[in-house]
């Protein structure tokens, strides 16, 4: 009989991330929050401010993250998604944050200070702020470093979705590209290179668990039957629509998100 408790599993170990990346990027500056696993279109994580409420009234922030990606991604990009949205939260809590959805020059300096580079584009000749931003790995950063450390001692999630997005792909440095990291360091330790190497892999080839033919038709049905909603991020507008449209907020000039 299975004893696992996959919900205390799963989420013991992101608050154990979160506390982690607190204590060492933020000085443990951070208050906590509530962190939840939602599957918002095209979104790979958000955070809201004192989105959560308890009985006494006391208020607390949400970092989201999308589990969607998990498995179509690096095992580093799930650890970025989470110090993103940490930076959105340092800003409220410390900085100044700008309007709803946008990534201005304080959330990028942080960034870059943390070890992780803003970048429309999430590789090298990006810019640096906007409305949709993605980031990448400062080789030899502290974030990269604090990553390492996590990898090193087992500490990464265990649980991955089986139903992927079938259309995403990479958006960081791939398993080429951390050849090159490698040899940019200044160290011959070969187990360190092979963690760099992990990190850098797309989970999908650690983790497999190939979809039947049966599930994989009986998903597409579903996801082709049900109406969806989307959301703009900014102004809140909403429409519903088929799933996978690919539309735009012309007040806000953003994309809508997926919502359910």
């Amino acid at each position: 009989m299975n004893k696992t408790i996959p919900t205390e599993e799963f989420y013991e170990m992101l608050q154990k991330i979160y506390h982690v990346f607190n204590k060492e990027l933020f000085d443990s500056e951070l208050p906590n929050c509530l962190i939840t696993v939602q599957r918002k279109k095209r979104v790979m994580g958000y955070f809201s401010s004192h989105r959560w409420i308890d009985k006494d009234e006391n208020k607390v922030h949400e970092l989201a993250i999308n589990p969607t990606y998990f498995t179509s991604c690096n095992f580093i990009e799930v650890f970025q998604t989470v110090v993103h949205e940490m930076v959105h939260l340092w800003q409220f809590e410390l900085g100044t944050p700008s309007r709803r959805a946008y990534h201005n020059k304080e959330w990028a300096d942080k960034m870059e200070s943390l070890g992780l580079m803003p970048s429309s584009t999430g590789r090298e000749g990006g810019k640096k702020v906007g409305q949709a931003m993605n980031d990448y790995p400062i080789k030899g950063g502290a974030f990269e470093s604090v990553c390492i450390n996590l990898f090193k001692e087992g500490m990464f999630i265990n649980w991955f979705d089986r139903f992927p997005d079938e259309n995403y792909t990479p958006i960081t440095q791939t398993i080429e590209d951390a050849e090159d990291i490698t040899e940019d360091t200044e160290h011959s330790d070969d187990d360190l290179d092979e963690v760099i190497r992990e990190l850098y892999t797309t989970v999908s080839n650690v983790i497999s668990n190939p979809l039947t033919e049966e599930e994989l038709k009986n998903n597409k049905i579903t996801s082709s039957k049900q109406k969806a909603k989307y959301q703009c991020p900014s102004c809140y507008s909403s429409v519903w629509g088929k799933r996978n449209l690919n539309i735009k907020c012309n007040d806000c000039k953003v994309d809508f998100v997926f919502i359910t």
